[in-house]
């Protein structure tokens, strides 16, 4: 039995410290390279580039194989895994053979200790790695490199599909992906060259991806993009082509078929030249907990852009030091862009772009109906917001704006708000904006109301708040889990007077429920706050508390009874009527002690009601690292208690755990 593991106080993945702007970027920690768990029933085989032998069978550590070459020849087989030798490295292109299935994947992984192994096609293939027409694949816990000079772009892991029709089941994450070679030009960039590629091609079976994951990967030093996908099934709304840097002839593009469900998680996107995270062609897709920093290092891009998309959701996300390239550029921290719909960028952190916040640029000849709330914008340039071409319906409201007085000239300042090209039906309500450099605002297609102004010039605004903002510490947050700064002291002009936004996400950027009348800003007071959560466990404890679930922290935990006896209940009890429309389980070591079946109910009064049954939760990790697992419900309801039926979890040392349980 594994020796007993005390998971408290642990500092996570997520929390790592980031680098100030402008400072040498320190590299994240290699994660645990040992064996991960079985994919599936199939065979496993291992790969040893320095004691291997592609005479022998592979089949054991003992006898394992030595080159790609033999790994590429081989076709795997659903269950299979290829496990790499952790400190060693092989040079050229993995490009494997053979698809899972959604019960069994194939999995490339690594074995022993040591740092991840090395894939590097050293400049000499297009793509180190390439997923070609495969479905259910992972790749995990390695190591790709690709460039040693030169010119010529290069790709780290490319996936690739071409006529085959829906492409399921990939997984990249743990990667460190880094050293894409390419034109290190200002001005200069390829949308066919990244850390992670995803690409679709063909004209012939219409293709997509879906439910693909790109998790827990370090992507630094392309000289291209960090994470990018794209389709040529992308024609709709007078959109015909895709960038011409592709080359691709105009009879291979075809209809919008977009990739679905793909979500991009916790990932740390640095030092690239170009876009740091960018889907196109793709609907329902989740955008969290990501951090790009000094994106555009060699060119004018955005931290986190997406085209050709449907209902996107990008939250909990920090974006700084993009390179400002000039007005009316695209350099800012995101992006909504051509042919976007229904985008919600919500609970951000945005500092020290270049060239400012958000920018809305060609969403389409239907309305965007884009949203933005919740965020914090802190010594962003330029322009913070701007709205370009064919922007309709973008819905501005409780974000932070912190413009410094005089920023450096890297980033220079213009205006708060800039039009270009008629937006219409742009809305700003119940923004907080702190504008020591007392920028002006344009006016032509947005209408502003009851937004608080702190310094310079006030827009056309019926319901203008002027007071003095009295926050915290603004202009101090030094990450996205350091906000507190914009807290509004008591006697702030922001507490209570914000106006009522129907559907507007129930909580600020820290966590709390937002209140009525609430206050103005990302951030509510801490005046008149609603009480503060409890949780219960029939569960027993173990370890820690079950106050842990409930304390607003990710990096403190419960642990239950050893053994746990389930089924059991974990109990959160807000002592006021809330609208519940999710519950987010935050936990590490998920494949050890993770929840993995539940039945989601709600107390209405006087008995409790099942309202998700039997809710599957996969987790991926069995490390420190912090996974989140959102589940929806079918519609909203109003509650103040919401309870889990834990029936099934991971229980490899006996108990169960769990950091944190959100109701949203």
């Amino acid at each position: 039995m594994p020796t007993r593991r005390t998971f408290l106080g642990l500092t996570v993945g997520a929390t790592l410290a980031l680098a100030a702007p402008g400072t040498a970027s320190a590299a994240l920690p290699d994660r645990p390279t040992g064996p991960a768990p079985a994919a599936g029933p199939g065979t496993t085989y291992y790969l040893d580039s320095e004691s291997g032998s592609d005479t022998a069978n592979g089949t054991t550590p003992t006898t394992p194989w030595r080159t790609l070459t033999r790994a590429n020849q081989h076709t795997f087989l659903p269950g299979d895994t290829l496990r790499f030798a952790a400190d060693r490295t092989w040079t050229g292109q993995f490009a494997p053979r053979g698809s899972g299935t959604a019960g069994a994947p194939v999995t490339a992984t690594s074995y022993g200790t040591g740092r991840k192994p090395v894939i590097a096609g050293n400049a000499t293939v297009p793509s180190a790695v390439l997923l070609h027409n495969l479905s259910h694949w992972t790749l995990d816990g390695l190591e790709v490199t690709n460039g040693t000079g030169g010119t010529t772009w290069r790709t780290g892991v490319e996936v690739r599909a071409k006529d085959i029709g829906p492409v399921p089941g990939i997984t990249l994450r743990n990667l460190h992906v880094h050293g894409m070679d390419g034109i290190a030009q200002v001005g200069k960039g390829n949308i066919g060259s990244a850390g992670i590629l995803v690409n679709v091609r063909g004209n012939t079976t219409p293709t997509y991806f879906t439910g693909m994951r790109i998790e827990n990967n370090e992507i630094a030093d392309t000289k291209a993009y960090g994470i990018t996908t794209w389709s040529t099934w992308m024609r709709r709304e007078g959109w015909n082509e895709l960038w011409g840097e592709l080359n691709i002839p105009a009879t291979e593009y075809g209809p919008f078929t977009p990739s679905t469900g793909l979500v991009i998680r916790d990932n740390y996107v640095h030092d690239v030249g170009s876009g740091g995270i960018n889907p196109n062609q793709v609907a329902d897709t989740l955008i969290e907990y990501n951090t790009v920093a000094r994106p555009t290092s060699t060119t004018t891009n955005v931290g986190i852009w997406w085209s050709g998309a449907d209902r996107t959701t990008v939250q909990f996300n920090e974006v700084y030091g993009a390179r400002y390239g000039g007005r009316g550029l695209d350099c800012t921290a995101f992006d909504a862009d051509a042919s976007s719909h229904d985008s919600l960028i919500q609970y951000n952190y945005s500092h020290d772009n270049g060239g400012g916040f958000f920018i809305s640029v060609s969403l389409g000849t239907a309305p965007a109906s884009a949203v933005v709330r919740h965020n914090i914008s802190q010594f962003d340039g330029n322009e913070i917001f701007t709205f370009s071409t064919n922007t309709d319906g973008v819905d501005i409201y409780h974000n932070t704006v912190y413009v410094a007085p005089a920023p450096p000239s890297a980033r220079p300042l213009h205006k708060i708000a800039q039009v270009y090209h008629n937006p219409k039906n742009v809305t700003f309500r119940n923004n907080l904006i702190v504008n020591q450099a007392k920028l002006p605002y344009d006016t032509a297609g947005i209408t502003y109301r009851n937004n608080l102004y702190a310094g310079g010039p006030v827009p056309p605004d019926p319901a203008a708040v002027t007071g003095a903002p009295k926050l915290t510490a603004p202009g101090t947050a030094t990450s996205r889990k350091d906000l507190t700064g914009y807290v509004p002291l008591s006697g702030s002009a922001a507490i209570g007077t914000a106006v009522a936004v129907p559907g507007n996400g129930g909580r600020d950027i820290l966590g709390a429920v937002l209140r009525t009348p609430g206050d103005i800003g990302a951030v509510q007071s801490a005046a008149g706050s609603l009480p503060a959560p409890t949780a219960t466990t029939t569960l027993g404890t173990g370890q820690g508390s079950i106050a842990a679930v409930v304390d607003g922290s990710e990096a403190t935990s419960w642990g239950s009874a050893d053994p746990a006896v389930l089924p059991g209940t974990v109990t959160v009890d807000h002592h006021t009527a809330r609208t519940v429309h999710s519950v987010t389980l935050a936990t590490h070591f998920g494949q050890g002690q993770g929840f993995t079946r539940v039945d989601v109910q709600t107390w209405d009064g006087s008995a409790w009601t099942t309202r998700l049954t039997d809710a599957a939760v996969t987790w991926n990790s069995n490390t420190a690292t912090v996974e989140r697992r959102t589940l929806a419900l079918p519609a909203p309801v109003t509650a103040s208690r919401v309870r889990l039926v834990v029936k099934a979890a991971n229980t490899q040392w006996g108990n169960v755990a769990l950091n944190e349980l959100t109701v949203s």
